[in-house]
């Protein structure tokens, strides 16, 4: 009855639920039997504190302050997870399908609905390149290190401006359109990437 046995199944279908993309299956039956042991916990305790002071009692009511922690902590969790998966689906460019949103309780479609409106109404105002759903991906290795082929003279890049003098190396940025227009034209050689 109490704590693990109710509890892991709870806990287990939370940490498949983190594994996977998708939403599962709300699970109202398991949540509601852990409120209901939480309710019957709490009348218990309610009934040792009324009856007597005894030492045993005391125990009793630490162990089951214990358990009501316990299954209060699982439920937490599983709903924290459940509002973050119900986040990333709303910040998607695609709606969920009629079927994903029936996996859903009530107040949880009801939150990703306005969720949804508030990501809506945000990125109508908002230029493309600061939507929050958009991937940003840091560049692997951004500097190079080039060698001058030929006089160049002073470059204006995103940075400033350099010097290129023939037989000359020194540190730029590859993303640079500038440069990379250089090293394409045979002006730069790369030599090692940082």
């Amino acid at each position: 009855m109490y704590a693990n046995s109710v509890i892991r199944p709870l806990l287990d279908i939370t940490k498949r639920a983190q594994e996977t993309k998708n939403i599962l299956f709300y699970e109202r039956d398991k949540v509601q039997g852990i409120c209901e042991e939480i309710n019957l916990l709490k009348q218990e305790t309610e009934n040792l504190n009324d009856n007597n002071n005894e030492y045993s009692s005391q125990e009793r009511i630490y162990v089951y302050n214990t358990i009501q922690k316990k299954e209060l902590n699982a439920i937490q969790l599983y709903h924290f997870q459940r509002i973050q998966k119900n986040k990333e689906a709303a910040s998607r460019e695609t709606r969920l399908a009629q079927n994903e949103l029936n996996r859903l309780s009530d107040r949880e479609r009801s939150f990703y609905n306005k969720y949804e409106q508030l990501i809506h109404n945000y990125k109508s105002k908002c230029p493309e390149s600061l939507y929050i759903s958009n991937e940003l991906h840091a560049p692997r290795k951004p500097y190079v290190i080039v060698r001058v082929i030929e006089n160049v003279g002073e470059v204006m890049t995103n940075n400033g401006i350099i010097e290129l003098l023939k037989g000359s190396q020194t540190m730029v940025r590859e993303a640079d359109s500038n440069i990379a227009k250089l090293i394409r034209l045979g002006y730069l050689k790369k030599i090692d990437s940082y």
